[in-house]
């Protein structure tokens, strides 16, 4: 239990990054037949991914839009349920960076290379609009990573821009919002001289950068356009801001940039996404963050409280990978939204029942998105321990699993994994299960779980079920709680 002013809230409510959406789609570059697996495996290899989320609060319920797959809905943040969307002629599967306006009764959908769609309901069906327009009546050419925003006085533009040339904006015509009523306007593009906007994990190749992603945000009559840079596929990935006083600009750099980056552990490279207003006037910043285990265009999906300081900055203290308070619970979450658990599992003694050569038990523990533990082949009851050597007060796991040998094409697919936590009694000498899920049924790449506090010293995961085909492996376990009796 945890006391928010004079909430008293308990750890059920939390949500933990990257967001445990269930059924994660196919990644969008595991459809390629090359062998290439991309700059970091010569093999190529089936993975899932979500990125790019465009995210609406709409009638107390969270829809989120990501690449690669649609749509994710939740009435709490925590619970998330996989919705299959009908756009009119369009592959669901292979969609890439949407963008949804909720619009004169009326809900809009475009992304990259895409037109536009229109809907009654968030969640469809979505019928045929048309391809988006200059005021010739010509499509956009490079129609990427697009948004839509309506402003206060029923005026919509269009933002978009990914890569060398820049974001660019225009004004759309009310009545049919393919059609731009006035030429596009380059806003800003990439500036060497915004070093955290340079190209390369350490931010070393000054001659390039994929400036993209682009959302706008209106607070107190100022727009807040936010991008992204240097490149999704980069740890140093994050988040900028311009500002200006009107919807076109002229647009200044804002003081504070970036707004989010985090380069280090387990929820980093926070880049193209979207802010968006939330329960009891909340903002809240939704991004991509990176995986990179089988692919270098392995992503995720990660959420943090936003704010705006007395200057007038928009700012996000992110990206978090410990437990948060689901959006509402905190007066202010932008300044605290922590729920108070650390990570008491990481860099701790672990042993296995079995490894595969190259693959030890470490791995598992070691806050590392690259690494990960897998057990020997032959292993048909794999399990996991985490020795703490002192008692914690635990009370949340979160498991982000490996899935080796995923191969859609062979008929080798994902499927929910099925698992035990138990606790060691040091008194009774015994283990006790705290978390079962020996029948689950839910498909969770990234599981995040939370059960009654117990007192322990050791932590074991047993390996009950995998889907078929599929050798499951661990690239992080960690253990939620805090040192000693919680008082």
């Amino acid at each position: 239990m945890s006391r928010k002013g004079n909430q008293l809230l308990n750890i059920n409510q939390t949500y933990c990054n990257p967001l445990p959406l269930p059924d994660y789609p196919r990644g969008g570059r595991s459809y390629k037949k090359e062998k290439s697996g991309g700059w970091f495996h010569k093999k190529r290899r089936d993975f899932r991914e979500t990125a790019d989320p465009s995210v609406l609060y709409y009638n107390e319920k969270w829809y989120l839009y990501p690449t690669c797959g649609l749509l994710y809905i939740s009435e709490d943040f925590i619970h998330w349920k996989y919705c299959s969307v009908i756009i009119e002629g369009f592959k669901r599967n292979r969609l890439s960076a949407p963008t949804i306006l909720h619009y004169n009764d009326s809900f809009f959908i475009t992304g990259n290379r895409m037109d536009l769609f229109q809907s009654r309901d968030p969640a469809g069906p979505f019928k045929l609009m048309g391809p988006m327009k200059d005021p010739k009546g010509d499509p956009i050419e490079r129609w990427y990573d697009p948004m839509l925003f309506a402003d206060d006085d029923g005026a919509v533009y269009a933002y978009w821009g990914l890569g060398g040339p820049g974001i660019f904006g225009a004004q759309l015509d009310p009545q049919d919002l393919s059609q731009m009523i006035a030429e596009p306007k380059k806003l800003f593009a990439y500036n060497p001289e915004h070093k955290w906007e340079r190209y390369g994990d350490l931010n070393e190749n000054i001659f390039w950068s994929s400036v993209e992603g682009a959302w706008m945000f209106k607070h107190n009559n100022t727009y807040y356009l936010t991008y992204a840079a240097p490149g999704t596929e980069l740890k140093t990935y994050a988040m900028g801001c311009y500002v200006s006083d009107k919807a076109l600009g002229p647009f200044t750099y804002q003081k504070k940039n970036p707004i989010l980056r985090d380069t280090h552990g387990l929820v980093h490279g926070p880049g193209h996404g979207c802010i968006v207003k939330g329960p009891k006037n909340t903002i809240c910043a939704c991004y991509t963050c990176l995986a990179r285990t089988l692919n270098d265009f392995e992503r995720r999906t990660g959420m943090d409280p936003a704010g705006i300081d007395k200057d007038g900055n928009l700012y996000v203290k992110g990206a978090t990978e410990t437990p948060q308070w689901a959006p509402g619970l905190s007066e202010h979450p932008e300044e605290s939204n922590d729920a108070g658990l650390l990570p008491v599992s990481v860099n701790k003694i672990v042993h296995a029942s079995s490894e595969k050569e190259g693959r030890e038990p470490a791995c598992a523990v070691d806050n590392n998105m690259r690494t990960w533990w897998e057990s020997d082949p032959s292993d048909s009851k794999p399990w996991i321990e985490i020795h703490f050597e002192v008692k914690y007060t635990i009370s949340g796991i979160r498991i982000m699993w490996a899935e080796l040998g995923l191969d859609y094409d062979a008929g080798a697919g994902p499927g929910p994994v099925k698992y035990k936590i138990l606790a060691w009694d040091d008194d009774k000498k015994t283990w006790n299960i705290v978390l079962n899920k020996e029948d689950n049924q839910i498909d969770l790449p990234i599981d995040y779980q939370t059960f009654k506090e117990v007192q322990t010293n050791k932590v074991r995961l047993e390996i009950i079920g995998t889907p078929e085909g599929i050798h499951t492996g661990i690239v992080n376990f960690t253990v939620f709680g805090i040192p000693g009796m919680n008082e």
